[in-house]
């Protein structure tokens, strides 16, 4: 067989077609740069395999084509989050979109406002909630002339005093009163309506009065710090106009080493706001201990 030669002079132009180019044989260094465009290029023929790493930029995205499947979970952190309004929050309307709820005022709380409606920041309701804490005052190494808690709220709030280990310096008989003050340093001595129940632990038991404070408890020795008096009492509202009211119960060790339950109530007999109470004896010190405390919890019922 005879072989033709035939030189790249002898071929026209376009001369050359598919049907005569061998498969797989044509390599990338015979096309000419940038001349393979998307005409060239059969529908999803380009693969992740093909792109390089980190090439494609957001602006090729198709917009709103990236969907919950294509994110994986806990990837959106607060930085991705657009900005919102601070004390926002960030609840569902009744179609099950995210709504903002709008910041709240000082004191008010997060309310359900019922099913198809998002909460809302609300005044808490009236009525009598918990007591919650407001302070724990600690007798401390050093004896004191009286315990005293301020700051105490002239309407709309009951107090609740829980105390233990309260003992006096003397050695003598000395009565445990709690007095009220209008403005914080002016304590009431007088003027006192009080009556205290006593029960003995031998089953004797007497009561008495008292008009220097409300009487706690009569007669108290001194017992050493895990001896001391621990009770509990209720500051009633303080309305306006209203003379202040108070309630309690302790057990105490008095005279002859018996212990007794007391249960103790009055009032201070002025119509005036009362800011202001104190624990002391009738005469001495309070005695040091570490241990020895009043604590103080209040409701807002109004």
């Amino acid at each position: 067989m005879t072989i033709i030669t035939v030189k790249t002079g002898g071929i026209a132009a376009d001369a050359v077609t598919d049907a005569k180019i061998a498969d797989d044989i044509v390599g990338t260094e015979h096309l000419t740069a940038n001349e393979v465009d998307t005409a060239a290029l059969k529908g999803d023929a380009v693969t992740g395999a093909e792109l390089a790493d980190n090439a494609v930029n957001s602006e090729h995205y198709t917009d709103g084509s990236i969907d919950t499947v294509h994110l994986a979970d806990n990837q959106i952190t607060l930085a991705k989050l657009a900005g919102g309004t601070d004390g926002n929050i960030i609840s569902y309307d009744a179609s099950g979109d995210p709504v903002a709820i709008a910041t709240g005022n000082d004191g008010q709380v997060l309310t359900s406002t019922g099913a198809g409606s998002p909460p809302a920041f609300e005044t808490a309701a009236g009525g009598g909630g918990a007591f919650e804490f407001v302070s724990r005052t600690a007798v401390g190494s050093s004896a004191v002339a009286s315990i005293v808690v301020g700051s105490i709220a002239t309407s709309g709030v009951n107090y609740f005093f829980l105390w233990g280990g309260i003992d006096s310096v003397a050695n003598g008989a000395e009565d445990l009163l709690i007095q009220v003050s209008p403005d914080g340093s002016t304590f009431r001595t007088s003027g006192y309506l009080s009556a205290t129940f006593q029960h003995y632990s031998d089953g004797g038991g007497d009561d008495y009065g008292a008009s220097a404070g409300f009487s706690v408890s009569e007669n108290q020795t001194n017992n050493a710090t895990d001896e001391g008096n621990t009770g509990f009492a209720y500051l009633m509202n303080i309305a306006s106009g209203k003379k202040t009211m108070l309630m309690g119960q302790n057990v105490v060790v008095g005279d002859n080493n018996r212990l007794r339950a007391n249960t103790f109530g009055g009032m201070y007999n002025t119509a005036e706001a009362t800011t202001t109470i104190r624990f002391i004896f009738g005469s001495g010190n309070i005695q040091a201990s570490t241990s020895s405390f009043i604590s103080v919890y209040k409701q807002i019922i109004a």
